[in-house]
């Protein structure tokens, strides 16, 4: 039986809401960040600080049993950065 939250049905449509919440996580640090800071944070890239990370995933809307999956957290994880990388420039 499918896991079923905010529409949210399968494990692609599950990378696909990630990858959104992860954009949208990075859009709002990017906003408030210091330009040394975030240019700082991409040089580390693909290392996210541990703090970033827990709220992101803390933050995320998704269930338990689709944060659990690598692909999910992944697409987290990319949004964020697609979404710093889109604010330097």
């Amino acid at each position: 039986m499918p896991i079923q939250t905010g529409g949210t049905t399968t494990l692609a449509e599950a990378v696909t809401a990630a990858h959104k919440e992860g954009h949208d996580f990075g859009e709002s640090v990017a906003r408030d960040a210091p330009a040394l800071w975030l240019e700082a944070v991409l040089a580390r890239k693909p290392r996210m600080p541990s703090d970033l990370e827990a709220r992101l995933l803390q933050g995320s809307s998704l269930p338990i049993d689709f944060l659990l999956h690598d692909e999910v957290r992944h697409a987290l994880r990319r949004g964020f950065w697609d979404a710093l990388e889109r604010a330097r420039r």
